[in-house]
């Protein structure tokens, strides 16, 4: 049976950009916020879901902008913050039922018109997919374990600094039906888990929403070798989505193409205007 998805996309138009960093294809904020979303909403559409907004003072362009998309729920608060945003994120992500997969997806992360394809076939047969043996001397999985018995966390995107010098390391590496998977230890906190993986790990979910502080997540949650109280967290080769800030976008993808193609499907529905 097909997963069942909870998607809360956390948006604030307020700021142009958290760290200064400049956003590709001259788009501004609230373009960013529009194309996201509208890709994701677009890439979900033939697969149970349910889709809230978590605004942070929205302006009256996007929440019109949202009011015309069906099956969206739109909360607008007046939280002046990215951590209290976060924690009203976390809030309501776990008041989902156990067995559903909730996705805290931040306002900035652009997804491939097959993200939920993917995904689902993934989570569909995940523990095929990530089981490890112990036999045939295989000195490292004994010590390990079955991997299949662990909690999973999925970062959709692929970013490119795992594979420069300082962060190349050993990971696991799996096999579905349409791409590759790899282990990870890092991610921001747009990540897709279950429920039940949620409310597990909430003590330190709630700890990475000070600041925020993206490592207290990574260095508390995910396991890189040894998973005793860990999960698993891993991302698909070639990334399903890539964060929409230059110099740290998923490589391999055309998503100046994947952009276009989600402002020219708007533009023909009427909701975006140049």
């Amino acid at each position: 049976m097909l997963p069942k998805y909870r998607i809360f996309f956390r948006a604030c138009d307020k700021v142009e950009s958290v760290h200064k960093t400049r956003r590709p294809y001259s788009l501004n904020k609230i373009e960013i916020i529009k194309t996201c979303f509208f890709s994701m909403y677009q890439s979900v559409q033939f697969y149970n879901h349910s889709f809230v907004i978590i605004g942070d003072e929205l302006s009256s362009e996007l929440l019109n902008f949202f009011g015309k998309f069906k099956n969206v729920t739109v909360k607008n608060y007046k939280f002046g913050s990215a951590s209290k945003s976060l924690k009203k994120q976390i809030e309501l992500a776990l008041e989902v039922s156990d067995e559903e997969w909730v996705y805290m997806c931040e306002d900035d992360y652009l997804h491939s018109p097959n993200a939920f394809k993917f995904l689902s076939e993934f989570i569909n047969n995940i523990e095929v997919y990530t089981e490890t043996s112990g036999k045939k001397k295989n000195f490292m999985n004994r010590i390990i374990g079955d991997l299949s018995n662990l909690p999973v966390v999925i970062h959709p995107p692929d970013y490119p600094d795992r594979y420069r010098a300082p962060w190349k390391r050993l990971s696991f590496i799996f096999l579905s039906k349409y791409c590759h998977w790899r282990q990870i230890t890092n991610t921001t906190h747009t990540v897709l888990l279950k429920s039940s993986t949620l409310k597990h790990f909430q003590k330190f979910f709630r700890q990475s929403a000070e600041g925020p502080s993206d490592s207290v997540l990574s260095e508390k949650v995910y396991g890189r070798i040894f998973f005793k109280n860990k999960a698993l967290c891993i991302s698909p080769i070639y990334g399903l989505s890539t964060h929409m800030t230059e110099n740290v976008m998923t490589p391999l993808v055309d998503w100046e193409h994947i952009c276009q193609e989600n402002i020219s499907q708007m533009k023909s529905m009427g909701v975006w205007f140049d």
